[in-house]
């Protein structure tokens, strides 16, 4: 299934009943905003998306708010066509690993484009007026967390499309009490790039250009065809095209425009384009800011854009949402490409792993298809353990927990898993302890660089496998009922139980 743009897709959730239009009145503005408190109610009820049109404090009164469209692991497995999400997790790892079904994006006319029906350029540009703006709990800014990032390699010209986030500056606190500029008011946002030192390939591009004393030009592309957002949060080697890999999953070439004011392409479809360049600089304080693991970020430094044109659809979208602790709209859809980057890695090497699973909390468990005597050889759990942190792409080397568990434990329930480590593991003998890992971006518990991230970690691996024949020759059975004789007595029981 291949959707055209966003909108194909909240087709689809309203066609199965997963969207809603709401009417009442939503505050959205800072120190007043209800969508915290609405993202935790719809995420405990496993709620559907919804748009609302009668939002309080808002600043583009025209502009719907799309909001929780990826909720659940239901609706995020249909971004690329499938209803389960093992199906749409072994898809994403089938084409991630066959690129040969890749298909490179193809150039449309600007007559085609329908995010050039509205054109903003150069002063006529006023940010507080031109984008839309909303706020969380105790953040500071409001943040744009919906969109993708397009820059090219200053020195061969190769293409990244990254997920990254933008700090507005438009009645925006600052941390430390001072004033933001009329300038970052109007004209510029921060961005999330980690580049001193790189630690995302934007950040790479960013590096690059500030050592030669040169801005790098960027295209922000808001609310484009999930797949290709999906494909720009998925850690391809650097220099890969994502657009290419996305083109891979929706099974038809992504379909691009030239900007306005640079050279780089964007999806034609988006509801927003947002051109510029990245300064080099001072960077930008901003904060608090929600992350994604449940904390409020104090104090962050990051490098500012300014914004040289602002394109959209007429009858433009807004699409927003918030990193608070987990589960949260976007969790899923960030979920879905770690658990299929692993998963790819890993089953190209070692046949006998049958799945990865991460929870919203990033903690990854490996299935195997084997257990006990069946293993391959002794240790094998702790081999893979070791295999999961020396994967590629960016999420293994950065995975805080692993636990490895056998066939007869589910890797989606805590509870199986914990049973697992209780009846499986020595705390001294079954773990490793890795301290020199890579961090993960926004945990905050490690030491933190001059730009407010980690650069180094801490890791712990669980092998939760039966022990046979490291220090048995057998091992008890597990007492539990058959799950196919459950599920024809939950079918014959239903009308007593509902």
């Amino acid at each position: 299934m291949a959707y055209r743009d966003l909108r194909d897709f909240l087709a689809l959730l309203e066609q199965r009943n997963q969207l809603k239009h709401v009417h009442a009145p939503v505050r959205v503005d800072r120190g007043h905003s209800e969508l915290d408190a609405l993202m935790r109610l719809l995420q405990d009820d496993k709620g559907p998306a919804v748009i609302m049109d009668n939002l309080q404090g808002y600043n583009t009164p025209g502009i719907p708010l799309v909001f929780n469209p990826y909720g659940t692991r239901e609706r995020t497995a249909w971004i690329v066509g499938k209803d389960n999400w093992l199906d749409a997790k072994l898809r994403v790892a089938e084409v991630l690993g066959d690129r040969t079904c890749w298909k490179k994006p193809v150039v449309v006319d600007r007559a085609q484009s329908t995010c050039k029906d509205v054109v903003i350029k150069g002063d006529d540009i006023s940010l507080d007026r031109d984008l839309p703006a909303v706020w969380y709990g105790k953040e500071g800014p409001s943040y744009m967390c919906n969109a993708i990032t397009v820059s090219k390699d200053p020195d061969t010209g190769e293409r990244n499309v990254g997920c990254y986030r933008y700090t507005q500056f438009f009645n925006a606190s600052h941390p430390m009490g001072a004033a933001y500029t009329e300038e970052q008011i109007k004209r510029r946002l921060a961005g999330f790039v980690w580049w001193n030192p790189p630690m995302n390939h934007i950040g790479l591009h960013f590096n690059k250009a500030v050592k030669q004393g040169k801005t790098l030009p960027i295209a922000l592309a808001a609310m484009v065809d999930p797949v290709v957002q999906l494909a720009s949060a998925t850690g391809l080697p650097y220099g890969v095209d994502e657009y290419e890999f996305a083109g891979g999953l929706r099974g038809e070439p992504v379909e691009l425009v030239k900007c306005e004011t640079n050279d780089l392409e964007v999806p034609a479809h988006a509801e927003w384009v947002i051109e510029g360049e990245l300064v080099p600089g001072e960077p930008a304080i901003i904060g608090p800011h929600g992350n994604p693991g449940g904390y409020y970020d104090k104090m962050l430094w990051l490098p500012e854009m300014r914004v040289n044109c602002i394109t959209r659809r007429k009858d433009a979208m807004w699409y927003t949402t918030q990193e608070m602790i987990p589960p949260f709209d976007h969790v899923y859809m960030a979920l879905l490409p770690v658990e299929a980057e692993v998963l790819s890695d890993l089953k190209k090497k070692i046949p006998e792993v049958k799945d990865v699973a991460c929870s919203p909390n990033l903690s990854f468990v490996v299935q195997l298809s084997v257990d006990g005597a069946n293993k391959p050889h002794a240790e094998f759990g702790k081999y893979i353990l070791h295999a999961v942190w020396g994967a590629a792409g960016r999420w293994g080397r950065t995975a805080k927990m692993v636990v490895v568990v056998g066939p007869d434990v589910d890797p989606y329930d805590w509870n199986s898993i914990e049973w697992a480590i209780m009846t499986r593991v020595q705390p001294y003998s079954d773990t490793i302890i890795n301290r020199s890992a890579q961090a993960y971006l926004l945990d905050p518990s490690p030491v933190k660089s001059e730009q407010g991230i980690p650069v180094m970690g801490e890791q712990i691996g669980i092998d939760a496998t039966i022990k046979v024949p490291e220090r048995f020759k057998d091992y008890p059975e597990a007492a539990n009922a058959d799950p196919a004789v459950v599920r024809l007595l939950r079918e014959r029981l239903k009308a007593c139980l509902d």
